[in-house]
């Protein structure tokens, strides 16, 4: 006795859903991790009478931490006084108008937030804001 051999049509598992999820996903990951902006950790205090600026783009954001460490931007060293005034003099050479955003942890001093304020002015910094939650 023979067995009726069948005809085996050849199989094709369609790939383009496959590429176009993986495509997404690698654009996700592109788009979140340009997102993630690593802040040292400050923990900014309320205030009665604060007010939120409208626009915080562009600002140069200078943090203080409750152990009284300097950050600019999102560099992860910490700086003295003397690298902050240096950072700032390069960042106002760019652009002149340059704004500038002190985030101080609820805990520091009135004294180091005070020495900032005057590294800024001895360099030409004009336009300082303090962040602060709104109550």
């Amino acid at each position: 006795m023979k067995l009726a051999q069948q005809e085996t049509d050849d199989i094709e598992i369609d790939m383009s859903p496959m590429i176009d999820m993986v495509f997404l996903l690698l654009i996700f990951f592109i788009v979140a991790s340009q997102i993630i902006d690593e802040k040292p950790a400050v923990d900014v205090p309320s205030a009665a009478y604060g007010k939120v600026p409208e626009n915080t783009e562009g600002r140069l954001m200078i943090s203080v931490t409750k152990d009284e460490k300097y950050y600019v931007g999102s560099d992860p060293e910490p700086k003295d006084i003397e690298q902050i005034k240096d950072s700032i003099a390069l960042w106002l050479d760019a652009d002149p108008k340059l704004r500038i955003l002190i985030r101080a942890d609820g805990d520091v001093k009135y004294k180091i937030n005070e020495e900032i304020t005057i590294a800024c002015a001895e360099v030409g910094a004009q336009d300082l804001i303090y962040s602060v939650f709104e109550e």
